[in-house]
């Protein structure tokens, strides 16, 4: 039965109840239930469509169960969790319901009570399976917030052949590469194509790249990199945005690609799992780019992935020109392209965004001239200046890296009193062709102190406030008149002081008995000095006196090369008053001899 003549059947059925005397009204009722295969209160609601009013008095139970909501909550919330992510539900309402009045926790009422109740609670499974709602997020301008979603390129795969060689792009058979004989997928899983796809979520420009293999971090940075650098004239999109959203991917969180994040001054954000709905605007690109791109492969012959890239390319490039979007209403190049000169980054060359993926941090020591030494990769070896940076001190340790968008300017990271840190980009120092600071003072010509720094500070106020003094000029000029620090305002044998010294009583023993020792003067013998010993010796008593004469007499009269050292105070006698001594210095070496 159409729904016409149900409609016309029910309206026949209410002008005979409408017309029905006392007692017949149940007869009516009944084979209109029997001919529609529909109960009582179904047949009741229906005719209510088409305008009856039914004489019935309301019950005065009309809105009550006896099914508590928290009951129906627990059934819902069971369905709920047995319904699979395509909707599929393996849990019905009726078996959990059998279920619970098994375990005495329900009474016993239809599925339909139930069910009535979870709706009113609003705990029934459909509505449990609603999605949050979400909220549309802006972004300012170009290149402010990227989204990068990498999947699986199902359609197509490189098979080898049994010399290792590649046999080129082909599709994927359905009937072979199904769900239900996942072996075969096994097979190809180092085969596979993953395609890339990056938008700028205020123009909506696409970007779509395929790499072989799996998702990696590796091929994710690839894939970044090739996007931030300029492709060409016919690609407007390039530079380094300032947020990146992602899933929370093994690539896209690894420690290789969060580290070339962190040098780019990009604020990476990964949603929470399951949340597709947050980078919505990359998910959709996805399927812009299968139903509009990769619909095309059956009319392809494809290589490689080379080929696959470069005809992506040519996709991408008149997709972005000529397609409007449907929130801009203009096409994305139109849209990209007004992008202010301070919201555009720059990307570095490829050569020093490779080595930022593993660049990190570097300590460096500060040189007394307050400058530290630092090589850049592509730019060689620079000096830079840190006089302007506070808390710098000789011999400080400061951490380096190369800034990507001033090379070779670096970043200094200077850590604080607070546990936190502040980063200082700093050129290079100039210098003339034989190296000197153009910027130092020329001797003779200026004097450029270098300004003092905390510590100096410090150590300055520390010496004025041991000599109670206000100027370093009194403080050194009580230092050189050895006057006392802290005078009167420090006991420095405080310490000591302090302590209780202890008396003790002598403790016995033996005397100790030793055999007589001659401690006479001449029972001990000084070594002798040789010639030139010698000579120093009375040189340092008599000065000029002594002569290279005198030089020749002493080793005429020592020819062995031995002088006592008893003799050196006569033998310096003897030059200075040569008349008085001169005949036992002419003695004294037949005495040593005799």
């Amino acid at each position: 039965m159409n729904d016409l003549a149900r409609t016309d059947y029910l309206r026949e059925i209410v002008q005979k109840l409408t017309h029905a005397k006392h007692g017949e009204k149940g007869n009516i009722i009944a084979k209109a239930c029997d001919t529609l295969q529909i109960s009582r209160p179904q047949l009741y609601r229906e005719l209510e469509t088409v305008g009856f009013e039914s004489d019935r008095k309301t019950r005065c139970d009309k809105g009550k169960t006896v099914v508590p909501a928290e009951v129906a909550e627990q059934v819902g919330a069971m369905v709920h969790l047995a319904t699979r992510a395509n909707g599929k539900k393996t849990l019905p309402i009726s078996t959990a319901l059998e279920i619970l009045q098994a375990d005495g926790k329900v009474p016993k009422v239809s599925p339909a009570t139930i069910s009535r109740v979870m709706k009113a609670n609003m705990c029934h499974p459909k509505q449990l399976a609603t999605p949050t709602a979400h909220t549309r997020m802006r972004s300012l301008h170009p290149n402010h917030l990227w989204q990068v979603d990498a999947s699986v390129c199902v359609i197509f795969y490189l098979p080898k052949d049994k010399q290792g060689r590649g046999g080129g792009m082909q599709i994927m058979d359905e009937k072979k590469f199904y769900k239900n004989k996942p072996h075969n997928l096994k097979k190809i899983e180092n085969e596979r194509v993953i395609r890339y796809v990056i938008t700028d979520h205020y123009s909506g420009w696409v970007y779509v790249e395929y790499v072989a293999g799996a998702e990696s971090s590796e091929n994710l940075t690839q894939v970044f990199l090739n996007a931030i650098q300029i492709r060409g004239f016919d690609e407007p999109m390039h530079g380094v945005p300032f947020i990146l959203y992602a899933d929370k991917g093994c690539a896209n969180t690894s420690g290789l690609f969060k580290n070339l994040m962190e040098r780019l001054d990009i604020t990476f954000i990964a949603h929470a799992t399951g949340n597709s709905r947050a980078k919505g605007q990359v998910e959709n690109a996805n399927n812009i780019v299968e139903t509009q791109f990769e619909g095309r492969f059956k009319f392809l012959n494809i290589e490689n992935i080379e080929h696959l890239n470069a005809l992506a390319k040519r996709w991408r490039v008149d997709y972005n020109e000529h397609k409007k979007h449907s929130r801009t209403k203009r096409t994305r190049n139109e849209v990209w392209r007004t992008i202010a000169v301070n919201q555009l980054r720059k990307a570095p060359s490829m050569e020093l965004c490779k080595e930022l993926v593993s660049t990190v941090p570097v300590e460096r020591t500060v040189r007394g001239n307050l400058t530290i030494s630092h090589s850049v990769k592509g730019y060689g070896s620079h000096d830079y200046d840190l006089r302007h940076i506070n808390g710098i001190y000789p011999k400080a340790k400061v951490s380096v890296v190369v800034n990507p968008y001033r090379s070779p300017c670096v970043d200094v990271i200077v850590p604080t009193a607070g546990g936190e840190s502040v980063t200082y980009t700093v050129e290079p120092m100039q210098t003339d062709w034989v190296g000197f600071d153009v910027n130092a003072p020329v001797v003779g010509q200026e004097i450029k102190a270098m300004p003092n720094s905390q510590i100096d500070n410090q150590r300055n106020k520390a010496i004025k406030t041991a000599y109670g003094v206000d100027t370093l000029e009194k403080a050194e000029l009580a230092q050189a008149k050895k006057a006392v620090a802290y005078d009167g305002k420090l006991n420095i044998m405080a310490d000591i002081d302090s302590h209780e010294q202890k008396d003790y009583m002598p403790k016995g023993g033996e005397k100790l008995s030793t055999p007589a020792i001659d401690r006479t003067p001449q029972s001990r013998k000084l070594a002798p000095f040789n010639w030139v010993q010698t000579a120093k010796v009375i040189r340092a008593e008599i000065g000029d006196k002594w002569t290279a004469e005198h030089y020749r007499e002493l080793q005429e009269t020592f020819p062995t090369g031995e002088v006592p050292q008893e003799v050196i105070s006569e033998i310096i006698k003897g030059i200075l008053e040569p008349k008085e001594t001169e005949h036992e210095y002419d003695e004294y070496p037949q005495a040593l001899a005799g």
